[in-house]
């Protein structure tokens, strides 16, 4: 046996006091819950009943609002760039029609060297519907016509 020993404790230290009580109230299943919610809820004050019903239609009211507004915003948001793209299509438009204007063309190829135009004669426009007349032929021509009515 050996002159040194450790010391041992002679008693066990205090357990601490229990809150919580034990068993099935602590491992209670959902059913169990539920019941106790809805016994709650039956048997409780009819102001606090109202109130939380209150509170309830509150939330959704407020819910229902941030959604109808948040869609309002992605409406107007929409709209502008509708409208950029409206005035964006307008000026390319625009643009493209004077470049393929008649005197745009005719002054483009003289500076290409392609042709030198002594003057611009717009053609009237005719309606699809109308039938045209015979060409009239200057100079020497066969007497028979080749077009067929």
């Amino acid at each position: 046996m050996s002159v040194v020993s450790l010391p041992r404790r002679v008693a066990n230290p205090p357990a601490p006091p229990r809150t919580r009580p034990r068993g099935d109230a602590v491992h209670r299943g959902r059913g169990a819950r539920r019941r106790a919610l809805r016994s709650l809820w039956r048997h409780g004050a009819p102001a606090r009943k109202a109130g939380f019903i209150l509170l309830v239609a509150i939330a959704l009211s407020l819910a229902g609002s941030m959604y109808v507004a948040n869609r309002q915003l992605q409406i107007h948001q929409l709209q502008i760039q509708l409208l950029q793209d409206q005035s964006t299509y307008a000026v390319q438009v625009g643009s493209l029609t004077n470049k393929s204007a008649p005197s745009q063309i005719a002054s483009n190829a003289g500076a290409l060297h392609l042709v030198e135009p002594v003057s611009v004669t717009q053609v009237p426009s005719t309606s699809l519907d109308v039938i045209l007349p015979l060409p009239k032929f200057s100079g020497y021509a066969p007497i028979t016509s080749r077009t067929i009515r």
